[in-house]
């Protein structure tokens, strides 16, 4: 389909990075053409540098790195739209100073992330990862009194490191759980304080205190490396670290010494420094660890709200109207 701007005719062409649902492809039909890897695994590198030389506008993820050298190979791009919250895979300063638009999707995880969370704690918590296999693999001829002999929820204290808007609803649900809810963030926030009754402490503090404690802050320099082997040390011998937010918030080492001589209990991941993991990281080893690959956001509803978001920003700037969700928008659209 032809769009007329400014007096020219002028049809786009827009890149895709994983497979959307057929209607939203159509849609996006409506600014030009559409080309799509349409294979169930990540781009290649050399597929993307190719494809994006004619693209007007990109639809990514957060597994497809979008460096200065993708956007050197994409001289006529004008927007990147992100199924993700977050644009860490992208380098944002150089796109801005090209006058290329980034998009993302904020909240259309939140639910998603926070029942993961909670799914992970209590995983750990009740051993039923090795319960299962217990059961499949055929050993439950008998059960001892202390065999997957877990840890109780309910009346347990909940450290949450990062109150936004994964954190409340992590708050949320511990508190359904009857659990005591602590948290830290740089921001205070008073009215979580008063309307949901969390408490707010300092960061190493709430760690010795907790049971529990989940990470929900941004990747940043500030926040990379923030859960130091000091601050893993700080943990009871009986508390469980879990972290669907970003590998680089713990320290790897640390945190594979801390499990294997027990400084914790047990620790719950759905994020990893290098996804897929490779098969010589030690965590794989750990007993006392439970790992997913970074299926947080993999649900129905999540992902088609990412889809429609992520497709209608590009559908948005390419027509000259502001995005929904961008990191910056000039006064008028490149």
């Amino acid at each position: 389909m032809m769009y007329q701007m400014e007096g020219i005719m002028a049809q786009y062409t827009v890149y895709i990075t994983r497979k959307i649902w057929e209607d939203l492809r159509r849609h996006l039909e409506q600014v030009g053409n559409v080309i799509a890897w349409d294979e169930d695994r990540v781009v290649p590198r050399a597929e993307l540098l190719t494809r994006i030389h004619e693209a007007d506008a990109l639809l990514c993820t957060d597994d497809d790195r979008v460096d200065r050298a993708v956007l050197d190979a994409a001289p006529h791009l004008k927007v990147i739209s992100t199924m993700s919250a977050g644009v860490e895979h992208i380098d944002v300063a150089t796109a801005v100073a090209r006058g290329i638009i980034v998009c993302y999707t904020p909240g259309a995880t939140d639910e998603a992330i926070a029942d993961m969370t909670m799914a992970l704690l209590l995983a750990c918590a009740r051993n039923i990862v090795d319960a299962d296999a217990f059961v499949k693999q055929h050993a439950w001829t008998t059960l001892t009194a202390d065999q997957f002999i877990g840890a109780d929820v309910q009346g347990s204290t909940l450290a949450i490191i990062g109150l936004g808007q994964v954190g409340l609803q992590v708050a949320h649900r511990g508190q359904g759980f009857g659990m005591r809810v602590l948290y830290y963030d740089p921001r205070r926030n008073i009215d979580a304080e008063e309307r949901l009754g969390v408490q707010y402490g300092s960061l190493d503090d709430i760690l010795r205190e907790a049971d529990f404690v989940t990470l929900h802050v941004p990747l940043t320099a500030v926040t990379a490396g923030l859960i130091t082997e000091e601050r893993l040390r700080l943990m009871k011998p009986t508390a469980y670290l879990i972290n669907s937010a970003h590998a680089e918030v713990v320290n790897h080492d640390a945190l594979v010494r801390a499990l294997r001589e027990g400084w914790i209990a047990g620790a719950g991941l759905d994020v990893f420094a290098q996804e897929p993991i490779g098969w010589d990281d030690p965590l794989l080893g750990l007993p006392n660890l439970i790992l997913s690959p970074h299926i947080g956001a993999h649900t129905y509803e999540s992902r088609e709200t990412m889809m429609r978001m992520a497709t209608q920003q590009i559908i948005d700037v390419l027509e000259g109207r502001k995005p929904l969700h961008s990191v910056h928008f000039p006064d008028k659209a490149a």
